[in-house]
């Protein structure tokens, strides 16, 4: 609330359009389907996983969309009650899969005892070394600590939860720091694998959403505490600034110590039991998750990647394809120059680009070459999972799935992205049986594979169909097209303008005799040009230079008899040759 009434209050904020138009996530009480965020859908067949098809994507949203959100946040219980004003509090998801507390003490002063570096550890915690000052409900707290697993829930460390009978504040003799900022403690997947690392960040994301009650939910003034003793480092850590302003911490920054937490937060973990992301059991039939829509475009604003729009200004663009190698030693494609020799000899004229990213590949540069791609392809690889952060009408052509069938696919129809794979086996050819580092057997993800060319840009083909019939590539298309005539038209402006400004009005008899004049007091017969191209310019003058003009409204007919409102609006003389802009009203089946 207080973000939205600076907006109110703001004469440069961009959002005013979404202010009191009752928009809500989809979690909220009283939020209805129309105006939620999600666009959830199911075109396909649930193949008997429920009766009906209405049950089908009530599944889905509760499954994978702010519908597990929603159960999340019905779900918490108060498994430490504060009694008076000041005291402490804990509560919690089902399963303690989700935490939330308030003035919590947590002693570290064992940890120095620990030599080795740490991760996925139960027994950071022990009894008595978690607790605050309020009215704990014993058998509650341990019949949700049935998860004892390291990256499954909180329950091994908040189990050991006691009463304290000292109050959690700053003057409190049991705490060596206290921390005033909200923390955000976090047990952490694999770094060095973007799949299992962005299972940790969107979970965190998402628990933002459960923890939406807080007045600063968005903030990046908070802390993140990793919950092991290992010196963080991962080539995605940027992404970490998507959430916090401030340094990571991790348990060496506390050993020694008792620290007491003015609001302390577990978020959802990477690997809960039906969680979310990580091998998520989903309905089948049904696409597009509003949460996975909007963890994509949180990052990507959060990072500042810039849109399509803003990196790709050319009249005619091609469908972009973007080939991800791997230098790698297994899934590797034995004859991908000749692959990439068929996109580029295609007569649908594709734009083609091959890339490795490797972990000195900066993050960034990733997502803005993602961001500016239309069929994104690559073998079965955590790789893949840049497919999150692909423009709404892109598709996603997983090579060949190496045999899991749905780590990928699930996540590309999550995310709303179109996705295929290699399906006929005879045309492609595996460099060996492959074999399993454990134990010596056949696995086909341990060799590497050649394609038939006419097969692979049949695919490639049926993704670039998907590509140019989606409606966002086509708005996005004009939008391109229209800003490129527009550079065009105030590159002429710039060479004309100083003769143009210092006409005067009696000049316009020179104007071509394509134009029809309305003739009223207000216009004093000023040509109206039928160009589209100037309305981009009329909008931004409304928005900036409300103060400078008046606007009438003249009704006039082009030679082509298309009937049009145009708007005059009076600037100072200087910018006046710029904004004569048209808003055409038509009819169904005729030209807008």
């Amino acid at each position: 609330m207080d973000e939205a009434q600076k907006c109110h209050s703001s004469n440069n904020c961009i959002y005013k359009n979404v202010l009191d138009t009752g928009l809500c996530w989809g979690y909220e009480t009283n939020c209805p389907q129309h105006l939620g965020y999600s666009n959830a859908h199911c075109p396909g067949d649930h193949k008997g996983w429920v009766s009906s098809k209405n049950q089908q994507l009530q599944t889905f949203i509760n499954q994978a969309d702010f519908g597990f959100v929603k159960q999340q946040i019905l779900s918490k219980t108060t498994m430490c009650e504060p009694t008076s004003d000041g005291e402490s509090l804990l509560e919690c998801s089902s399963y303690l899969q989700f935490c939330r507390g308030k003035n919590l003490y947590l002693d570290f002063r064992d940890l120095p005892a620990r030599k080795e570096s740490f991760r996925y550890k139960m027994d950071v915690l022990k009894k008595g070394q978690i607790g605050g000052k309020c009215k704990l409900d014993k058998s509650r707290l341990h019949s949700e600590a049935t998860h004892q697993s390291p990256l499954q829930s909180w329950a091994p460390e908040i189990q050991h939860f006691e009463e304290l009978s000292d109050m959690v504040n700053e003057e409190s003799q049991i705490c060596d720091v206290f921390i005033d900022k909200p923390t955000f403690i976090m047990k952490i997947d694999a770094t060095v694998n973007m799949y299992h690392h962005f299972c940790d960040f969107f979970n965190l994301y998402t628990s933002l959403h459960v923890n939406g009650t807080h007045s600063k939910m968005f903030s990046r003034d908070i802390n993140i505490l990793i919950w092991e003793t290992y010196t963080y480092h991962s080539n995605f850590g940027i992404t970490w600034s998507a959430f916090t302003q401030n340094p990571l911490m991790n348990l060496r920054t506390f050993q020694g110590k008792r620290v007491c937490f003015r609001e302390a937060l577990f978020p959802l973990l990477p690997r809960m039991i039906f969680g979310l992301y990580y091998n998520t059991p989903i309905v089948w039939g049904c696409k597009e998750s509003g949460l996975f829509h909007a963890f994509s475009k949180f990052i990507l604003h959060r990072l500042k990647i810039p849109k399509r729009t803003a990196i790709d200004q050319v009249v005619k663009p091609k469908i972009k394809i973007l080939l991800l190698s791997r230098n790698t030693q297994y899934r590797r494609i034995l004859n991908e120059q000749a692959l990439l020799d068929a996109l580029r000899l295609s007569p649908r004229q594709y734009s083609v680009k091959r890339v490795e990213f490797t972990h000195e590949t900066d993050f960034r540069h990733q997502l803005r070459v993602i961001q500016d791609t239309d069929i994104f392809i690559g073998m079965h690889g955590a790789g893949l999972t840049h497919l999150l952060f692909l423009p709404d009408w892109a598709a996603v052509f997983e090579l060949y799935n190496c045999g899991d069938e749905h780590c990928y696919a699930d996540l590309a129809r999550l995310r709303g992205i179109h996705y295929q794979t290699w399906t006929n086996h005879v045309k492609l050819q595996p460099q060996d049986e492959g074999h399993h580092p454990s134990d010596g057997g056949p696995h086909a993800k341990f060799t590497n594979y050649s394609f038939d060319k006419e097969e692979f840009l049949r695919i490639v083909d049926l993704a670039a169909d998907h590509v140019v019939n989606h409606p966002a590539y086509r708005h996005m298309l004009s939008h391109l097209r229209e800003s490129a005539t527009d550079g065009i038209f105030i590159k002429s402006l710039e060479f004309k303008n100083q003769l143009l400004l210092t006409r005067s009005r009696k000049h316009t008899v020179n104007w071509p005799k394509n134009f029809t004049l309305t003739e009223t007091k207000e216009t004093q017969k000023r040509p109206v040009p039928s160009s589209k191209t100037l309305e981009l310019h009329m909008k931004l003058f409304l928005t900036l230079k409300r103060e400078n003009f008046m606007t009438v409204v003249v009704k006039s007919v082009f030679q082509r008899k298309v009937p049009v409102e145009v708007e005059w609006i009076h600037l100072l003389a200087s910018l006046e040759i710029l904004v004569l802009g048209l808003v055409v009203m038509g009819t169904k089946g005729k030209e807008k």
